[in-house]
């Protein structure tokens, strides 16, 4: 971590040392009840006030990357943008690059549940369709084709945890599961992809509702299912 990036504000409540001030700093008198014993501080927060906390930290910095792209995006402005300290986002998310892969994360948050709970193949092509084809995921597609050359270990490991875990995905809803499932899944992705997601990426179409991401899904799945009929065939 740079050390322009490091938090260094050591005058608020829980700050220690000489400089520190408010009831935790190093007076012993200093919020103190009465019977001399100190007061307990803040318990920590519960948990769906942290998740709450950490999704709003995401939003933010999807917003700032697609203003100012990834070199142009702070932890302190991210921080600023939430109304948080560098700290609290440094200790939910790392570093600036563990906060982007956190919110392609979020974007892949539909497809386990959704392989769990057993979906059917269109569902699950439907909501990837839904999620990749939006705002958010244009954003993040956009901002690593931009970086990529300057940061090829960001797009490495953005394809690894967003497109090859949507093909992971499709192959599991296929059936049979053998080798020829991967194939499948690698052809049905570039279909659910294809030129609407292009038009996308260069922000020329809206994002899609629910009813056209599953009228798009289920044509992408038709014309992988006849292909796959066709070669049985042969």
């Amino acid at each position: 971590m740079r050390k322009d990036d490091e938090e260094t504000d050591a005058t608020g409540p829980g700050a220690t040392g000489p400089g520190a001030t408010g009831p935790d700093a190093t007076d012993p008198g200093a919020a103190r009840p009465a019977g001399g014993q100190p007061r307990r501080g803040p318990g920590r927060p519960r948990r769906e006030d942290a998740d709450a906390r950490r999704a709003e930290i995401i939003e933010a910095a999807v917003r700032l990357f697609a203003e100012r792209g990834f070199a142009g995006t702070t932890i302190e402005a991210v921080a600023l943008a939430v109304g948080a300290t560098k700290r609290t986002v440094y200790r939910h998310f790392t570093d600036k690059t563990g906060l982007f892969f956190a919110a392609v994360e979020r974007l892949h948050a539909h497809e386990r549940p959704a392989v769990h709970d057993g979906a059917d193949l269109e569902e699950v092509a439907a909501r990837m369709v839904h999620i990749l084809h939006g705002d958010d995921a244009v954003t993040l597609h956009r901002l690593v084709i931009a970086e990529s050359r300057q940061l090829p270990q960001l797009a490495a490991m953005f394809y690894e945890r967003g497109p090859a875990r949507s093909i992971e995905v499709l192959a599991a809803s296929l059936a049979p599961r053998d080798d020829a499932a991967r194939e499948t899944a690698e052809a049905l992705y570039t279909l659910l992809l294809g030129e609407a997601h292009r038009k996308r990426l260069l922000g020329l179409t809206p994002a899609p509702s629910r009813a056209q991401a599953r009228a798009h899904a289920r044509r992408a799945i038709g014309v992988v299912l006849t292909c796959q009929t066709h070669r049985s065939q042969e």
